[in-house]
């Protein structure tokens, strides 16, 4: 409270050490520059120091009127006419200010009824004799916004910023242009149009250079069109941005594992999980590169966060799966792989994967089960036609009809043929490999 009390004096003091002029001046270089706020503050300042200070009052009405508020504008040149009764630069304002009014009225009202050229005239007028004005140039804009004219409007908008670089309106009207054509490059993406998308999503940096949105999309049809370094670098200017965009991260973490760069690609997905630890998906694909790299402890620490933050994470549990395949750790692996096909049925690759782990531990019911349910969901696919085989045939105790028409039907599946070959001459001739 005393440091309080020690600044507020410090300041006040420095306050009173200027002249009413010297602030006044300082005042209307921040008012010049554009630096509404400050400008504000720093007539205020003069007032302190001498409330009959009339210029500081025009000052204000100045503020008030890059502010858009007319009413407040008039409210302080009548301050500065009681100041200073005999300056005629003062009245003569405030009589101009009901030519504003009558402009901005005028141009509103054509607006609401619909004629849109009228109103365009009534604020380009009014512009042209109050430039220091917003509300009409941004009026101007929301015309051309109105017919849908993107372009001309965000031109105007910008011109509005330029009188008053604190218009929240205006940027708000920018961010709403950036979004149609966002939106636009969204529904392209959905039909396939991935030219029209990039387009659109141009467009949306053309608006606004800090939708990072739109730099993401532009990184994720690059990466898909083949081109991986290109999206890395379109992803890093979407970081730029926004360093908490966590999915940037996780996009630039698949992009760089696409280029082999393992190192670069778990360091931005660590950088995912830093900003969200929550993100399951960003522990998942750094599971596959710690797969890939056969580096299967590293592998089994992300995947086991992984489903802690989600317990519902199926691919989770599924890529534990793999990794207890690969170790031979049946029991484990089909402990996971159980938990990857109850939370997703359509997953059939871990149903073959429990096929085999299943066959592995000797377990035949089991086996068959899941290689039938991925069979049904993939029934091209020969190993899951292979793993019912196996099963069927249970080591020479189950269904020898049943093992021969799986295994035929696994050899349809090139990859497989060899396989599904040797194992249907095991069948058919047993005495062969008794020993």
């Amino acid at each position: 409270m005393f440091k309080k009390v020690l600044i507020s004096s410090f300041l006040f003091g420095l306050i009173n050490a200027q002249s009413p002029d010297e602030l006044y001046k300082t005042a209307q270089a921040s008012l010049d520059a554009s630096k509404v706020s400050k400008a504000e503050e720093e007539f205020n300042a003069v007032l302190q120091v001498d409330p009959t200070f009339a210029p500081a009052y025009l000052g204000l009405a100045h503020v008030s009127m890059r502010k858009g508020d007319l009413k407040k504008s008039g409210e302080f040149l009548k301050e500065a006419i009681e100041a200073d009764p005999e300056n005629k630069a003062f009245r003569t304002e405030f009589e101009n200010m009901s030519e504003l009014n009558t402009l901005m009225s005028k141009g509103i009202r054509s607006m609401k009824n619909g004629e849109a050229d009228n109103a365009f005239e009534s604020f380009r007028i009014a512009f042209e004799k109050f430039p220091n004005y917003p509300e009409s140039v941004f009026n101007m804009g929301l015309t051309h916004f109105r017919k849908k004219e993107f372009t001309e409007a965000v031109e105007y908008f910008n011109k509005t910023l330029e009188v008053n670089p604190e218009h929240k309106t205006a940027y708000a009207a920018i961010k709403n242009v950036a979004k149609n054509y966002f939106n636009n490059g969204n529904q392209s993406y959905k039909r396939g149009d991935l030219e029209g998308a990039l387009s659109s999503y141009e467009e949306v940096l053309k608006v606004d250079k800090t939708f990072y949105q739109a730099y993401y999309q532009i990184g994720v049809i690059q990466s898909k069109m083949g081109d991986k370094e290109l999206a890395v670098s379109t992803y890093e200017e979407a970081l730029k941005v926004n360093p908490q965009f966590y999915k940037g991260y996780f996009a630039l973490g698949l992009a760089k594992n696409g280029m082999n760069d393992m190192k670069g690609a778990i360091s931005a997905l660590e950088s995912a999980v830093d900003i969200n630890p929550g993100y399951d998906k960003a522990y998942g694909a750094m599971g596959d590169i710690y797969i890939n790299a056969k580096n299967y402890e590293k592998a089994k620490q992300v995947l086991n966060i992984a489903i802690t933050v989600n317990p519902n994470y199926s691919k989770g549990y599924a890529n534990l799966g793999i990794i207890h395949v690969e170790e031979k750790n049946w029991e484990e692996a089909v402990t996971s792989l159980q938990m990857a096909v109850g939370l997703n049925k359509k997953d059939a690759m871990s149903f073959f994967r429990l096929a085999s782990a299943q066959n592995s531990r000797g377990n035949c019911d089991g086996a068959k089960i899941a290689a039938r349910n991925s069979t049904e969901l993939k029934n091209r696919f020969g190993g899951a036609w292979f793993e019912l085989g196996i099963a069927e045939w249970c080591s020479g105790k189950g269904n020898k009809t049943g093992a021969l028409n799986a295994f035929e039907k696994a050899r349809s599946d090139r990859t497989w043929r060899t396989m599904a070959e040797y194992e249907i001459d095991k069948v058919k001739n047993p005495q062969k490999y008794a020993n």
